[in-house]
């Protein structure tokens, strides 16, 4: 098979998310927060418009306040702090996966993810050494789209220069992979660092000389 682009998504695949702070300092207080209630899957519903770009964080940060009927003492600056928590760190084995595709591969790396300003303004102040080593950054709030919308899919082919069946699109969403798999795209869907590697290998990846 020849492969000659490799798409990653970044969140719970090479980043680490953890909405524990976030949930414990915003989401709790809330007075709609009871057990019966869905508050905290609407929220996240609500803020896909903000991973596609098309509001400001000052007006994601009343919406919240809003939808979540917070009051006047979880300030922006909170807000933000908790929300940015969300990036909890980096999964360096599937770093170390990217370098040897990288050196050992010649082919295109590329990232596609659903990911808000404030987010990404967050992880680029990360001393991470994961920048240089993909050829393209597909940031949905940056071209105003979100996965699983067949047309990021569309755009992500032509951002590859090759054909779809020449590319491997790996995400832990199953929407994600679905959405993907419509276009003949090569998918793994990312559960562990094992089954990602097989995976790989099955699909003609080199990890050695």
């Amino acid at each position: 098979m020849n492969v000659k682009c490799i798409i990653f998504d970044l969140g719970d695949v090479i980043v680490d998310l953890d909405f524990s702070r976030f949930f414990n300092e915003v989401i709790t207080p809330s007075p709609l927060n009871k057990p019966q209630s869905s508050i905290y899957l609407e929220f996240f519903r609500q803020s896909d418009i903000y991973h596609q770009g098309k509001i400001s964080d000052e007006e994601f940060f009343k919406q919240s306040c809003e939808l979540l009927e917070l009051g006047e003492e979880l300030t922006q600056t909170l807000f933000f702090e908790a929300f940015n928590s969300i990036i909890s760190g980096l999964n360096y084995d599937i770093v170390e996966i990217v370098k040897k595709i990288k050196q050992y591969n010649r082919l295109k790396l590329m990232c596609l993810s659903n990911i808000n300003a404030s987010h990404w303004k967050h992880l680029k102040k990360q001393k991470w050494d994961i920048w240089d080593l993909f050829d393209e950054f597909i940031l949905s709030h940056e071209i105003h789209m979100t996965k699983p919308d067949p047309a990021i899919f569309e755009f992500a082919i032509k951002k590859a220069g090759c054909k779809a069946k020449e590319i491997i699109f790996i995400d832990d969403g199953l929407n994600n992979i679905r959405a993907a798999l419509e276009f003949g795209i090569n998918c793994i869907r990312f559960t562990s660092y094992d089954k990602l590697i097989l995976e790989l290998k099955n699909l003609g990846i080199k990890f050695e000389r």
